[in-house]
């Protein structure tokens, strides 16, 4: 399971990534950087022997106003995440104008979380609805079968880092 904590909020706000190696440079959209396990597990990302990188861009999107990163871990693990959320929330009055959730600790990639983010858009935002798409971002959650506490905990997760993200959104928190 992908541990780390930066690459969610990067993924979930449309970063790129400039790289320069042997063949040149060129921009990668973050949420390619990283490849699933295959025949060649010990390959995580994309990037080509000597191809490093030099920067790392993130535009400024009306769903950062309101974000918030929220991640739960055993307690023995330090750091780890088991789950975790990075969201972001842009707000119209009480509808959910734009939504950005990208998850961590639940598959062996950081991995965005589209069909949670379509179930907020242009709707009126409510606890209900923020457990909604938690839900629907595990909908199709296939887990190991020691893993399988991360759905609901992941569910979880994502509903509690949009209300903590709605709240900013609108100048609460």
């Amino acid at each position: 399971m992908y541990p780390g904590d930066w690459a969610q909020a990067l993924i979930a706000f449309d970063a790129e990534v400039k790289t320069m190696g042997p063949g040149g440079s060129r921009t990668i959209p973050f949420a390619d950087l990283h490849l699933m396990p295959g025949d060649t597990p010990e390959i995580e990302t994309i990037l080509e022997k000597g191809e490093i990188i030099t920067a790392i861009e993130v535009p400024v999107i009306g769903a950062m106003r309101g974000s918030h990163y929220l991640k739960a871990r055993d307690r023995e693990s330090y750091a780890f995440a088991s789950a975790s959320a990075a969201v972001g929330l842009e707000m119209e009055g009480d509808s959910v104008k734009d939504a950005r959730i990208a998850l961590g600790g639940v598959a062996s990639v950081p991995w965005r979380a589209s069909a949670a983010e379509d179930v907020l858009r242009g709707e009126v935002f409510s606890e209900d609805l923020a457990r909604e798409a938690g839900r629907v971002a595990f909908a199709d959650a296939v887990p190991l079968d020691h893993s399988a506490y991360k759905i609901p905990l992941g569910a979880d997760v994502v509903a509690g880092a949009l209300m903590t993200a709605h709240a900013r959104a609108k100048g609460e928190n």
